[in-house]
């Protein structure tokens, strides 16, 4: 069973709270965003492609039978990647209804 968003949330503040200032979270971040598994060249597509960001953003859903959604993503831009590791981290695996 997955556990609850906000328990999730509860440990990314931590590990956060462990860093000292934001230059160090800011590492971080990129270092999550080094972590994505990479997306296939056909996935980057403009279907896949977040509209509306500075960035170029790819966003892969995934429906799976039992009823949750596994997401995958990446950008050009590394701390956009980090941004997305951790969207993808709270969010990817879940029942809709707990996301939406």
């Amino acid at each position: 069973m997955t556990r609850p968003i906000d328990a999730a949330l509860n440990e990314l503040a931590d590990e956060f709270e462990l860093l000292g200032d934001w230059e160090e979270r800011y590492r971080y971040v990129i270092e999550l965003g080094r972590t994505l598994a990479p997306l296939a060249e056909a996935e980057r597509s403009e279907a896949n492609k977040v509209r509306g960001c500075a960035s170029q953003v790819w966003l892969v859903t995934e429906p799976q039978t039992d009823g949750s959604i596994v997401f995958r993503g990446d950008s050009d831009a590394h701390i956009v990647s980090g941004l997305i590791a951790i969207v993808l981290r709270l969010y990817s695996g879940r029942p809709a209804a707990d996301i939406a």
